[in-house]
């Protein structure tokens, strides 16, 4: 096996598409990601991305991203020791990572590598299932008001984001909760987040997020906690589910905190199928 680091995002994405569609639920974040970089190179910063695959025998195992300063990324892989190759080139080239993303397996497999061979501790941030949509019940559709977030509704918008990554990750840094306000901004514009009203006040939102070859990535769902469980989050999710499928994506993807039995009940009422677990570890000096 022998691993392979790469410069030109176009050139990547053509190489490594052929791979990830191969599971393409599985391996979602990778194409909104990788979609991302290839309309803006410094849509998560200046540093230049690692892109990398690992391959044996001329054919791809394992693909890995890194965007610095986040965590690296594996897609999904049949061939756990790619994993090892993986770590090792990652060692031989110095290379100092934050975290890791991806599917369970595999990343209980590099926790454990890495950290010995660093001499480091890992952290469980995210524990997360991934989940899998191709109808939506129709009972969940609700008939409010369902429309675009607009500008006059930013400053809302921008407070129910950093309320829901202090939710959902509390130990996320002030300046990387402001740069995800920023980036909700461009989604603002680019008519990306969706909000649901009742009696003409918004009490939901979701964001319309990265875009697969078959699907597309539901993902910012909020509620604020004083009007939670009267089913505002069912329906802003269904509607918006249903506006990508009408669009004709043939499913859409949506992550769920393992630890939130509401919401996984919830996405499944609406028509989610879970398909595999995600879990996000960062490192820390032993």
């Amino acid at each position: 096996m022998k691993v392979e680091f790469y410069d030109d995002i176009r050139k990547f994405i053509n190489l490594v598409y052929p791979f990830l569609m191969q599971k393409e639920a599985e391996n979602n974040i990778f194409f909104a990601i990788l979609n991302s970089l290839k309309e803006n190179p410094q849509r998560f910063g200046d540093i230049k991305p690692d892109l990398i695959t690992v391959k044996s025998n001329n054919d791809i195992t394992l693909v890995s991203i890194r965007t610095p300063p986040l965590s690296q990324i594996l897609s999904y892989t049949d061939n756990l020791n790619s994993i090892d190759i993986l770590i090792e080139e990652l060692i031989n080239r110095t290379k100092i990572i934050p975290g890791i993303l991806g599917f369970k397996a595999g990343v209980e497999k590099f926790v454990k590598i890495w950290c010995q061979k660093k001499n480091l501790k890992s952290h469980l941030i995210r524990n997360e299932k991934a989940y899998k949509l191709e109808k939506v019940a129709k009972e969940t559709l609700g008939n409010r008001e369902f429309r675009f977030g607009s500008l006059s509704d930013q400053s809302l918008i921008l407070d129910w984001v950093k309320n829901f990554i202090i939710e959902a990750l509390p130990e996320t840094k002030e300046e990387e909760i402001v740069a995800n306000q920023e980036r909700v901004k461009n989604d603002i514009e680019k008519g990306r987040i969706f909000l649901l009203l009742d009696k003409k006040k918004v009490v939901s939102m979701a964001r319309k997020a990265g875009k697969t070859p078959n699907g597309n990535l539901v993902n910012l769902v909020y509620t604020p906690p004083s009007l939670r469980r009267r089913g505002y989050a069912t329906e802003c999710v269904a509607r918006l589910s249903k506006i990508l499928l009408d669009e004709g994506n043939t499913f859409c993807f949506l992550y769920t905190d393992l630890m939130n039995p509401t919401s996984n009940s919830i996405y499944q009422k609406i028509g989610y199928h879970p398909v595999i677990d995600v879990d996000h570890y960062e490192f820390l000096e032993d």
